[in-house]
């Protein structure tokens, strides 16, 4: 916290005679969550100096990107590194630094000795978030000001010393220093963080816009600081050439490009060209909904579709916007954009929306296309839907627009069926599965506003293609006696109300209908199951696993933790938490592919279209009556890689025992077992192992002869609580 560094303390500091680096600067990143400033000049030597405070804010799990304004005006060696930082990919950045960081981490001496290329590091792995001021004719951009905050306290430093290596060591400075907990500083530094956010936002008569580095970069906005520093007149010259220059190329270049190294009207991957024409010819014409299997290219294929109704526009501005129902989507998506030329806007992942909008439509205004790319629960408020509306209708009708709707089904909700944003004229959805399933209305209401199906590329077609063969094995338990009689109770009641006339939509019958359910998702003798089957499989062996568990009972979830660590397992969790941390999940992944974590412990939130492909194996073991769910994570284990002939699916069914079932009909519960055995065998029969002595079909056999014996003797098994039987043909150790 701030508040414990003794050095950071209010003063007026005498530089360089007093060490305002090693008593106020190193200290704020030290012990802040966010670091925010602006400045008229900026150069690496603030790296450099600044290093050992620096490198502890950089490998701080949860600190935010620095935030910095500055002046369009950089010296040649800065102007360099941010425009070779606009170009850089994340990878490309860590290949940048690889050499020079210790165990892929920044370090204070890697930072002091490499300020530039860590600086263009920063910047392309989104570190560091430069804005560029640039000044109305007359004036200039010329603060000098540091802002650390740790969520309670900030420490404001301001005065003539700029982010430079000489405004911060060497140069005849002065800087005032202020802390929030202090009351005789306290509105001091209420009024610099006003400041602050005025001029990151350009409300300041002096500046005529605050644009983001890669727009900056674009438009040609930064230019070589001379020896002197610039005069406002200089600026002025400046800004009169950049508009000039924008207004004669409004942004041809930032358009949609289909890459040359796709082949979608051929080959293999013809289906994406069929795909498209298909919408294209649709009626209405480009809208409908594109059902793909994971990984046959969905996202490409919407993005040809953009490219090509672009293409068709000529030269009217165009503006689409991307769906997704997570931020990891949205992390995807953003790549795949930026792979056809287009640089999109992510305003569900910035921390002020309607700024991010009102950057997007600024630049729209000079034309060309430009993506958002934001989160379904944005998409469906009210707000971002009247802005987004009403800065179309000042375009006079000359912008035109485009919503594609990434796993579309998710958009059945009440939130998007109350609240549909009709003013979007091209539409198209994007799905595995995008029928709701026991949501006939809500389907209707998705075909109804993006049109119906227009082209289907089923799970037949993609195994052996876009998606590995796969075997499935099938593990069954009874519930524990507690659960038992729980179920029991549930039934009686379930029956009651059924035979008094309840139905589904009745809102007592369903409490009872989910409370049961639940039981058998999160059924605790799915525990010891597991573990049996861990052992059999061989806990030193597993490679790239996942396993699900359910996101409506934290406690299973804890167990399969701890049961994990007590098999010696290396895992790690996947959930909301991890997955709103883009570093953290990074890390996470980048693990795991490498073999240093076994296995991901997940709820529901790997379920909609996280691509990691290098998954081989999956345990189930929160199984769903949900169709959708069934083959979002079979979709998981599928994805196509180096070295992965084949993948494994395991299932985990927790069952009441079969006199219970043979005994009484109460409540609907033969139902129950019936909705399960029908997923399996709809599981297996895609499956590699489908037939034969030891093949699923044959194992699930024997399960549905425990419960109907068809005339003969019941199957011994599963006939007791607790008890649970292992899949026939589960291999041992490494099947690869």
């Amino acid at each position: 916290m701030l508040r414990d560094e003794p050095t950071l303390r209010p003063g007026l500091f005498r530089l360089p005679d007093q060490p305002i680096a090693s008593k106020v600067l190193i200290p704020g990143f030290r012990a802040s969550g966010r670091v925010r400033g602006a400045f008229g000049w900026f150069t690496a030597g603030w790296v450099e100096r600044l290093a050992p405070g620096l490198a502890v804010y950089l490998n701080r799990e949860h600190a935010d990107p620095i935030d910095f304004t500055v002046a369009p005006a950089l010296f040649a060696p800065e102007r360099a590194a941010v425009e070779r930082a606009a170009r850089l990919t994340s990878e490309e950045a860590a290949e940048l630094v690889a050499s020079v960081f210790v165990k892929g981490r920044p370090d204070a001496s890697a930072l002091g000795r490499h300020a530039l290329d860590c600086l263009a590091w920063m910047i392309a792995t989104q570190r560091l978030r430069l804005r560029i001021a640039v000044p109305e004719p007359e004036s200039n951009y010329h603060p000098k000001i540091w802002l650390f905050e740790d969520g309670v306290n900030c420490v404001l430093a301001r005065g003539s010393g700029n982010a430079t290596h000489r405004g911060i060591a060497s140069g005849v400075e002065h800087i005032d220093v202020d802390v929030s907990w202090l009351p005789e500083s306290q509105s001091r530094v209420r009024d610099g963080v006003s400041m602050l956010d005025d001029w990151s936002r350009g409300v300041s008569v002096g500046i005529r816009e605050v644009i983001e580095l890669p727009e900056a970069v674009a438009r040609e906005i930064i230019k070589t600081a001379p020896e002197q520093p610039p005069q406002p007149m200089d600026y002025a010259t400046a800004a009169r050439k950049n508009g000039a220059n924008a207004r004669s190329r409004p942004y041809r270049e930032q358009r949609l490009r289909i890459p040359t190294d796709l082949q979608w009207t051929t080959g293999p991957y013809a289906h994406q060209g069929e795909a498209v024409r298909s919408w294209e010819d649709a009626q209405p014409p480009e809208r409908g909904v594109i059902a793909m299997a994971t990984g046959a290219g969905k996202t490409l294929t919407a993005l040809i579709c953009a490219a090509r109704t672009q293409d068709r526009l000529g030269d009217q501005p165009f503006l689409i916007v991307v769906s997704a129902p997570s931020i990891p989507l949205i992390m995807q998506w953003r790549e795949e954009v930026e792979r056809f030329g287009v640089r999109p806007s992510t305003p569900s992942l910035e921390a002020n929306t309607d700024r991010a909008l009102t950057r997007l439509f600024r630049s729209l205004r000079a034309g060309g296309t430009h993506v958002a790319i934001v989160t379904n629960h944005l998409l469906c408020s009210a707000s971002f839907q009247t802005t987004v509306e009403e800065k179309i209708r000042r375009g006079d009708g000359s912008i035109s627009t485009m919503l594609i709707a990434d796993e579309a089904h998710t958009l059945g909700a009440e939130s998007f069926i109350r609240n549909k944003p009709e003013f979007f004229a091209k539409r198209l959805a994007l799905s595995a599965t995008p029928e709701r399933q026991y949501d006939p209305d809500g389907t209707e209401e998705i075909f109804g506003f993006f049109g119906p199906p227009v082209y289907q590329f089923g799970l037949d077609r993609a195994i052996g293609f876009c998606l590995v063969p796969y075997n499935y094995y099938v593990h069954a338990s009874t519930l524990m006696t507690d659960e038992l009689d729980e179920f029991t109770r549930l039934s009686r009641r379930i029956g009651v109300a059924m035979a008094a006339g309840a139905t589904d939509k009745d809102s007592g019958l369903q409490r009872l209908l989910i409370a049961r359910r639940r039981i058998i998702e999160t059924g605790q003798s799915k525990i010891p199951l597991l573990e049996a089957v861990l052992k059999q499989r061989g806990p030193r062996e597993f490679q790239q696993a996942l396993v699900y568990a359910s996101a409506k009972n934290p406690e299973q979830f804890d167990a399969i933790g701890r049961l994990l660590s007590d098999l010696r397992i290396k895992w790690a969790p996947v959930t909301q938490e991890t997955t709103a941390n883009p570093r953290l999940l990074n890390r996470i992944l980048q693990s795991f592919t490498s073999g240093a974590c076994q296995v991901l412990l997940a709820k529901k939130v790997l379920d909609e279209g996280v691509d990691i492909p290098s998954i081989r194996e999956a345990f189930i073991v929160a199984s769903s009556t949900v169709e959708r769910e069934w083959v979002q994570r079979r979709g998981r284990v599928l994805r196509v890689y180096s070295g992965k002939p084949w993948a494994f699916v395991h299932d985990f069914l927790t069952l009441p025992p079969p006199d219970l079932v043979r005994r009484s009909d109460a409540g609907g519960v033969k139902g129950i077992v019936t909705t399960e055995l029908r997923r399996a065998y709809t599981f297996g029969a895609h499956a590699r192992n489908a037939s034969g002595a030891n093949g699923v079909h044959a194992h699930l056999d024997r399960l549905r002869a425990a419960y109907w014996p068809d005339g003969g003797a019941p199957a011994s098994i599963l006939q007791h609580a607790s008890e649970h039987v292992i899949a026939s043909g589960m291999p041992k150790g490494k099947p690869w």
